[in-house]
C-alpha cells in the first residue's frame, strides 16, 4: 500500500479500527487485533514500528503521551511518559544547532511497558517482531520522509545537517555518505539488532538494560554527567484526565504539565457563549477562535509540572474565567471598517496576494487512534524530547527538548508537549477519539469543535481548512479554502490573513475512530500519508 497525500477512504468494521500516520503501521495495528491482541498490545506494536518507518516524525528514545478507555472499568486513564531533565543536573545543550535543546531522559519505553503491563495481553517479544523485520528488510524511502530527513521541521537540528553533526549521526543517516534516496530500501541493521535484544530481554533494555548502560556512556563522553541510576530511576505517571461537558458530551483530554485539555476545554467553554456559522463561512467566528487560541497560548505558561507547581488548570477552564474572556472579546470589538486602513499599510502586492506565511513549521510526532472489539480506546502520541540531541545510540537517535521553550522545567520535572489526545463520551461510553502531531493543541479544537457543535462529518472535519491562532501583528495564518467574504470579513476588523497554500502539511497528520451506530469508523488527514484499517 502506497503512502499518499489527498483524499483518504472513511473505512468500517466491526471488530476494530485503527488510524495512524504511516499505512504500514496502520496494517500492523489491524493485524495484531485480527490475530487475538488488544487495543493496547496493537498501539505497542505501532509505536515500536512508527520510529522505524517514520524516523522523521519519532524515536524510540523520546515520549509517549497514553489517554485510555477501558471497557471493562468504564474509566479513561492518562499516561505521561514524558522525558525529564535528571536531578542535579543543568540542563546540557551540546548541539551548536540547538543551543537551548537539553538532553533528557528518555520515557518512551518505560511508557510502553508500563502501559503494556496494566493493560495488554501480549508479550513485549512478539509485539516487538513486526519492527525488527522492518529494520533488518529495510522499508522503501517515500519523498515525504527524504524531504523531511533533508529539509527538517522545527529548526536546524532536525535538518540533514544537524542530523549528521555527530559522526553516530553520520553513520546511521548517510552510511554511505550519502542520505537514502526515494524509492530505494533503506535497512538498518544496527536499529534491527537493538529490538532484537529488546524482544529477548523486554523493555528493561532499554530501560536499566546495556541500550541504556550504551546511552549513559555516550552521555558521560560528551560531558553530561548522567548514571544508569537516572535511567533505571525514570517512571511514567499516571494522571486524572481533564473533563469538560460540552451538550450532550463529555471532552476528555490531558492534563498538567501537557496542554491538550486545557486548550480544548478553554475553546469550548468560549465558544459556547456565541452562536456563530462555522467559521469557513464567519469571519466573526474565524477571527474569534484564532483569538481565543491566542488567548490560550498566553495561559500556557501558567501550566507546569504539578510536583513543583501550583497549577490553575481549574480556574482556567472554569465558567467564571471563560466569561471574562467573553467579556473581553465583545468589549473590544472595532467599531469602524478598517478595511481601508489595511489599504494605507500594506501594498497593493500584499493586497492582492496577501501576505506570506511566517514559515512556522512545528516539531513532529506519531498519532496513533484505535478501538478494538471490546470497546477499549486508545488515542496515543509517540513523539521525541529524549536522549542526547543529534546523538544516535546504537540505531536510536536521539532528539532532546527545548527545555526553556513553553514553562519553567525543573530537574526532575516532566517535560512539556504540544499534545492533544482526546476521546469523547456520550452517555457513558466512548462514540470517539481523535489526535494529530504538529501543534494539535490548536487544530484538534478546530476539527472537534467542527464535529460537535456544527455536526460536520468527521472527513469534512478533517478537510476542512485550518488556521493558527491571531498573530500579535494581527495576522492570521490560514489554508486558502476560505470564501473571498470570509477575507473581506476580516479585513473590516482589521485583520489580514496569510494563506498557506490550499493544503498545509504543518497542520498535522489527524488520525480518528469512531463508534456509528454499530460499525466502528475511522479515518486518516488528506495532508499527510496515513490512512484508517478495520476489520
Amino acid at each position: 500500500m502506497e503512502p499518499r497525500q489527498g483524499p483518504k477512504k472513511i473505512v468500517s468494521g466491526k471488530n476494530g479500527v485503527v488510524s495512524s500516520s504511516h499505512p504500514c503501521v496502520s496494517e500492523i495495528m489491524i493485524d495484531v487485533l485480527k490475530n487475538g491482541g488488544n487495543a493496547v498490545d496493537a498501539a505497542v506494536a505501532g509505536s515500536l514500528a512508527g520510529p522505524v518507518y517514520e524516523p522523521h516524525m519519532t524515536t524510540i528514545s523520546g515520549t509517549v503521551s497514553f489517554l485510555y478507555w477501558d471497557a471493562e472499568s468504564e474509566k479513561s486513564y492518562y499516561m505521561d511518559a514524558s522525558p525529564i531533565l535528571p536531578d542535579g543536573l543543568a540542563p546540557f545543550c551540546p548541539h551548536p544547532y540547538a543551543p537551548t535543546t537539553a538532553a533528557a531522559i528518555p520515557g518512551s519505553s518505560a511508557g510502553l511497558k508500563s502501559l503494556l503491563e496494566r493493560f495488554g495481553s501480549k508479550n513485549w517479544g512478539e509485539l516487538a517482531q513486526p519492527a525488527i523485520k522492518v529494520a533488518r528488510d529495510g522499508h522503501t524511502v517515500t519523498s515525504w520522509e527524504y524531504a523531511l530527513l533533508y529539509g527538517g521541521a522545527g529548526g536546524r537540528s532536525s535538518t540533514l545537517a544537524g542530523r549528521t553533526y555527530f559522526p553516530s549521526g553520520r553513520q546511521h543517516y548517510t552510511r554511505d555518505g550519502f542520505q537514502v534516496p526515494v524509492g530505494e530500501n533503506w535497512r538498518r541493521p544496527d536499529l534491527a539488532k537493538t529490538l532484537e535484544a529488546s524482544a529477548t530481554i523486554g523493555p528493561d533494555y532499554f530501560i536499566n538494560g546495556d541500550w541504556a548502560k550504551r546511552l549513559v556512556e555516550e552521555a558521560n563522553s560528551l560531558g553530561w554527567m548522567i548514571t544508569i541510576d537516572d535511567m533505571a530511576g525514570y517512571e511514567p505517571i499516571w494522571v486524572e484526565p481533564t473533563k469538560t461537558l460540552y451538550k450532550e458530551d463529555e471532552i476528555i483530554g490531558i492534563p498538567p504539565p501537557q496542554r491538550g485539555g486545557f486548550y480544548t476545554g478553554f475553546l469550548f467553554g468560549v465558544m459556547k457563549r456565541f452562536n456563530l456559522e462555522h467559521y469557513t463561512e464567519s469571519a466573526e467566528a474565524l477571527a474569534l477562535m484564532a483569538w481565543v487560541l491566542r488567548r490560550a497560548h498566553y495561559d500556557r505558561n501558567l501550566i507546569h509540572d504539578p510536583d513543583y507547581y501550583e497549577t490553575p488548570i481549574d480556574t482556567l477552564l472554569s465558567d467564571s474565567y471563560h466569561e471574562i474572556i467573553t467579556k473581553l472579546w465583545k468589549h473590544s470589538r472595532p467599531k469602524r471598517d478598517l478595511t481601508g486602513y489595511l489599504e494605507l499599510t500594506y501594498s497593493k502586492v500584499a493586497q492582492r496576494g496577501a501576505l506570506p506565511s511566517t514559515g512556522h513549521v512545528p516539531h513532529d510526532s506519531c498519532e496513533l487512534s484505535i478501538v478494538d472489539r471490546e470497546g477499549n480506546w486508545v488515542q496515543m502520541m509517540e513523539t521525541g524530547g529524549g536522549g542526547i540531541p543529534g546523538v544516535v545510540v546504537d540505531g536510536v537517535p536521539g532528539s532532546g527538548i527545548g527545555w526553556e521553550r513553553y514553562a519553567l522545567v525543573e530537574p526532575g520535572g516532566r517535560t512539556q508537549h504540544a499534545i492533544a489526545n482526546t476521546i469523547v463520551v456520550r452517555e457513558g461510553k466512548p462514540w470517539m477519539s481523535l489526535g494529530s502531531p504538529g501543534d494539535c493543541i490548536f487544530t484538534v479544537p478546530q476539527v472537534l469543535f467542527s464535529i460537535l457543535e456544527h455536526g460536520w462529518s468527521h472527513y469534512d472535519a478533517i478537510d476542512a481548512p485550518r488556521f493558527w491562532p491571531i498573530r500579535d501583528d494581527w495576522t492570521i495564518e490560514v489554508e486558502n479554502r476560505i470564501s473571498m467574504d470570509v477575507v473581506r470579513g476580516l479585513k473590516k476588523m482589521g485583520i489580514m490573513p496569510r494563506p498557506l497554500g490550499e493544503y498545509h502539511w504543518p497542520m498535522g497528520s489527524m488520525q480518528t475512530v469512531w463508534r456509528e451506530k454499530d460499525a466502528l469508523k475511522g479515518t486518516a488527514d488528506p495532508r499527510r500519508l496515513g490512512i484508517a484499517l478495520g476489520y
